[in-house]
This record gives C-alpha cells, structure tokens and sequence, in this order.
C-alpha cells in the first residue's frame, strides 16, 4: 500500500558524458492510467500489457480503484481490470496526490454510483482548472458539488448532450468518454482534445463494447447499455519518454536509437528538432536521432495536439542551452509553467522568463548545482542540463520526476550518463 511519505531521495549527475546507445521506451503514463480507469467500467476483466506498473501515479490510480471496489490485478507489467463493486466505502485521501484521480467521477457517473472524490493533485503548474470535467458531466446529467471536503457526485444515469470545450482539456476529455460511454443516447464533445492518447482510449473502448469515433478536435459517443469488457489491448509506447531521451543524448552531442516507435507520435516534435539540426528519422520500425551537428536557436509555442504540448517546453529549455543563439519558448497553454526556470538559473546559463515566456541564451558555460524537481518536467529539464554542466549536479525533491519517468536512472545509465540515485 503507498502512503505519503517525506521524499528524501536525491539524483546526482556528474556532466561530460556523451550519451548514446539504444533506450527501450516504458508504457505512456498519461495513456495507462485512462485506460486503467476505463476498463474498470467493464463487466469481464480487460487485460493491459505494457502499462508502467512503477510509476508513483499509476500505483496510487490502482490502489485508489481497488479500494474503491473494482478488481484489479497487477503481473508484472499486466494489468487486469474490471468493474467488480465500484464504488464502495470511500475514496483513499492518497486520491489527492494525482490529477487522473478525477477519472473516477466519470466512473462514477456512468455506473449510477455516488462518491465523494478528495481534490485531485499533479504538478504545481500554473492554474489547472477542472471546470470542464464538473461541467461535462453536469451535462450528462450527474449531479456534482464542489465542497470542503472535496468534489462529490451522484449519478442516476445518464443522457447524452453536447458538451462544447472553451479550451482542449485531455483528461477532461477523457473523463467525459468514460461518462458517456454508458449513457441513453449519443454525446458529442466540440473543442475536445484528440491527441494520440485520447485515439487509444477511444480504441480500447471500443473493443470493450463502447462506441466511439474521434476526428479533429471533435469526439462523439453513442451510449451503450452497459460495457462487456473482456479483451486484451496493449499501451501506447512513451512518447514524452521518447523526446526526453532523443534530447538528453543529442544535447551531449551522441546518438541514440529508440526501438518499437514510431514518428508519428511526435510529428511536430520532430519537425522543431531537425530544425534546429538534430538529424531525426524513422528506419524498421526504430527512431533514430544523432546531434552531431550544429544546433540553431529556435522559437517555440505550445499547442493542443499536433503541435508541441505543453509537458514538453521545460525539455526544450534545457536543450536551449546548448545551441548557437537566443531561443524563446512560450506556453500557451499553461501560462504559469515557468517555476523551473529558476532552478536552471542555478546551472549559470543566461535564462530568464516573463508571462508566459522563457528566453533562454544558448553557448554559455554551465556549471553543477543544488537544485530541486519543482514538478515532473521541470525535474527533467534539471537532470538533461546537468548532463552538459561541468561538475556535479545534485536534484531534490526527485518523486516527481519518478511520478512520469519509469527507471529513469537506469535507463540514462545504459546510455552513458553519470548519474545515481542516493538516499539522502
């Protein structure tokens, strides 16, 4: 069972390295743990494969859901899951550790069930609203309040509805598809977010017995009675895992090979990177990257998918670093998503930010420090810059890091980095 618990693990790099060699990428964080919430609205178990088992968050999703009453089973990187008695007794207040705890409210909702769902947690990234997840499913017909003690829904049934988005909210998205999917009549999501993430979740349910389509931007589902389950589905390879490691090994100036993954999960990541001068390319069924060559400076904006999502510009602030000139990186989405920023100011680089803008002066010398993981990204934009630092760099507050980065130690160990993992 996981309880909260002070973090007192440390990462230390030492820079210099070059990293390259081969890094098979684990299951996507942000696709299992959907997906995990999904199959639980199945009357047979759904069987995952793939799914990063020892990822803080996923830990917590399982045994908040088991807790809750749906059966769950976990063998080694297999997931089974199935509605069993969802929702029983209350939810654990380890809930609040992680923002995917709001899937259990479209859980709830499609069930008929009624729970009292502690605040959900995540990164500290700037204003995280869940107004579309409560206005989603206020719309299907779930009667849901905010109170002090948190977020509290009961539901009878529910009737399909429009619902239209102001922004693209992905696991708002998502927690409306687990809603509607067991609904009286068809729901239709405007303004919805359909990044790759969201094409799976729409695959699995629809091999569960869901019926789902998904195009630009749009999502529609015809509500069915109840969901069979029973099938075996696979997760999506980490894509975020994939930039973050093309990045740290061609920052150092290697190469790297990325097996069982394809570009088209990163397409505009892609594009960004071999405009700047990475040579990135797909052969056999592998992604290959080399930053042997010159690096330009470069201007990046986030976008809903296609374009580069917001998790991913802490990642290319670090990459700035290391190239010939001035780049700028602005986030459209999470306007507050710059708190990292001052810990890389420690590394002695030229970087500063503004609104919702990092202006970072790549070509300056860097240098070790004491800094501290302010979120998941930010954490690993601090481990990527101690890679091309001088000295020893020493990162605190590393859970999360480890909330979305499965054996991430080891696996910049195999490709040459000088980093451990200490107990402080």
């Amino acid at each position: 069972m996981i309880t909260t618990m002070t973090q007192t693990k440390t990462f230390a790099v030492t820079g210099g390295n070059v990293l390259s060699g081969t890094v098979k990428l684990s299951g996507a964080k942000n696709a299992a743990l959907p997906m995990i919430a999904a199959a639980c609205l199945g009357e047979e178990p759904t069987i995952l494969d793939n799914v990063p088992v020892e990822l803080r968050d996923v830990k917590i999703l399982i045994q908040v859901l088991k807790e809750a009453g749906a059966e769950i089973q976990v063998d080694g990187t297999t997931v089974s899951c199935a509605r069993g008695a969802f929702p029983s007794g209350s939810i654990n207040p380890i809930a609040s550790e992680i923002r995917y705890s709001l899937l259990l409210l479209g859980l709830a909702s499609a069930l008929k069930s009624e729970l009292l769902l502690p605040m959900p947690g995540g990164c500290k990234i700037g204003d995280r609203k869940y107004d579309l997840h409560l206005l989603g499913l206020s719309k299907l017909g779930s009667a849901v309040e905010e109170t002090d003690e948190g977020i509290h829904i009961a539901s009878s049934g529910n009737i399909g509805a429009e619902i239209e988005f102001y922004l693209p909210t992905t696991s708002g998205t998502e927690n409306i598809m687990i809603a509607a999917a067991i609904a009286d009549g068809e729901t239709t999501i405007l303004n919805a977010n359909t990044r790759p993430e969201i094409m799976e979740l729409a695959k699995l349910l629809n091999l569960m017995g869901a019926d789902v389509e998904c195009s630009n931007r749009v999502v529609q589902i015809k509500g069915a009675k109840s969901i069979k389950g029973g099938i075996r589905y696979s997760v999506m390879p980490g894509w975020d895992e994939a930039v973050t490691y093309i990045i740290a090994s061609t920052m150092t100036g290697g190469e790297i090979c990325i097996p069982d993954f394809s570009l088209d999960f990163i397409k505009e990541d892609a594009r960004l990177l071999k405009e700047i001068g990475i040579d990135v390319f797909e052969w056999g069924g592998s992604v290959y990257a080399s930053g042997k060559k010159a690096k330009r400076s470069f201007d990046l904006f986030t976008a809903p998918y296609p374009g580069i999502n917001s998790d991913m510009q802490p990642i290319f602030a670090a990459l700035a670093f290391v190239v010939d000139g001035k780049s700028t990186i602005t986030d459209l989405r999470f306007t507050e998503r710059f708190k990292y920023i001052d810990e890389l100011k420690k590394f002695g680089g030229s970087v500063h930010s503004f609104g919702n803008t990092a202006i970072v002066e790549g070509g300056r010398p860097l240098k070790g420090a004491e800094v501290k993981a302010t979120d998941l990204r930010g954490g690993a934009s601090c481990i990527l810059t101690a890679l091309v630092s001088e000295g020893t760099t020493v990162i605190s507050n590393v859970s999360q890091i480890e909330r979305g980065y499965e054996n991430i130690v080891s696996k910049l160990q195999q490709l040459g980095a000088n980093i451990e993992s200490q107990q402080s």
